[in-house]
């Protein structure tokens, strides 16, 4: 229903930003990673956003980046996940780094965040690596990757699926690639990630 709010920021505290359009304030729960990023009250800026619908409630939640609400519809996919914890993960990790943990399965970085046990790390992990593996492969082949590289496909294919585009993803793998460091695929997505980082 709504993919981005500008506006003006109104007020902000932990886990909120109200957003003023138009004489309208819109109140977005958001994550700590968006409340470092979007500035003091009185800055205009973009959030993309996502309307939750419950039987006792409408709730806006507001991003940073397509990247981090990528991630966020994700997690909130995952059983036993809802809107809060999804956005309490996010506040602990960001999105690159919960790419790189659920690629490497990596539960104990997961597993560190606050409010976040060890079984629910496993099953964030265990439930996105299926999903993005799966949708990887239905995604088809990549130009700009060799056809004849179906590692370099297949690392291009999950980084999509885990939020980056389709150019940063095609050239993070390539830069990897030329370097000649990765062999495997999960060599690949790490070194990859990592250098859209930088």
């Amino acid at each position: 229903m709504y993919s981005y709010i500008i506006g003006t920021i109104a007020d902000m505290e932990e886990g909120k930003v109200v957003l003023d359009n138009h004489g309208i304030g819109y109140e977005l729960n958001v994550s700590s990673f968006t409340l470092s990023k979007v500035g003091a009250a009185g800055k205009q800026i973009k959030l993309f956003t996502h309307l939750g619908v419950t039987d006792d409630a409408m709730r806006l939640y507001g991003f940073i980046s397509e990247e981090e609400r990528t991630m966020f519809l994700k997690l909130i996919t995952v059983s036993g996940i809802g809107p809060k914890v999804a956005l309490q993960i996010l506040s602990g990790m960001d999105v690159r780094t919960l790419a790189l943990a659920i690629v490497n399965s990596d539960t104990k970085s997961l597993a560190r965040i606050k409010g976040i046990g060890k079984k629910t790390a496993e099953r964030v992990i265990v439930e996105l690596k299926e999903r993005v593996e799966s949708e990887a492969v239905e995604s088809g082949e990549f130009a700009g990757i060799g056809s004849s590289d179906p590692v370099g496909q297949e690392a291009a294919a999950v980084l999509v699926s885990l939020g980056l585009s389709r150019t940063e993803a095609v050239t993070a793998v390539n830069k990897v690639l030329a370097a000649g460091r990765a062999k495997t695929l999960e060599e690949v997505i790490t070194l990859a990630l990592r250098s859209v980082d930088k």
